[in-house]
């Protein structure tokens, strides 16, 4: 009997699991970001950048981010130092230099800490960690960097 009620118990937390991952692609649901929160002190990841986004995929890929969404997303890191510097400064005033950028909706959720991810769906970088924030702004300067 003690088995079996340790096996249910180990099920239903590996479904939790398997649910909060999938919640990411969803719309207004953030289970996703709400299972990330424990995930920046671990350890041996930090070099992870295979999949479609970061770490093998957890966080999402800046790429299909707008230009504006990137500035955005951009401004808010600085503003909360999670980069600095003038690379940072530089990159935040060629793009918000872009015509149109600044006037965005993207531009503006941006700011908010919310990366665009495609098909109208959102990250908010205000759920994570410190670290996974800083590793999410440090990939998104490297876009800014490029988009110019």
């Amino acid at each position: 009997m003690r088995y079996s009620r340790e096996i249910v118990v180990c099920m239903v937390a590996v479904g939790l699991l398997a649910g909060s991952a999938r919640a990411q692609s969803i719309p207004g649901v953030g289970g996703a970001n709400n299972a990330m929160n424990g995930m920046s002190g671990m350890t041996g990841m930090s070099g992870m950048t295979g999949g479609s986004g970061l770490m093998g995929g957890m966080l999402p890929g800046v790429t299909s981010a707008s230009s504006g969404n990137v500035a955005g997303v951009l401004s808010y890191c600085v503003q909360n130092n999670y980069v600095s510097g003038n690379g940072a400064a530089a990159a935040l005033s060629g793009l918000t230099g872009q015509q149109g950028v600044t006037s965005s909706g993207d531009y503006t959720a941006g700011q908010q800490g919310q990366l665009m991810i495609g098909n109208g769906n959102a990250f908010s970088l205000s759920s994570l960690k410190a670290g996974l924030k800083q590793k999410m702004c440090n990939a998104v300067l490297s876009r800014a960097q490029k988009l110019l």
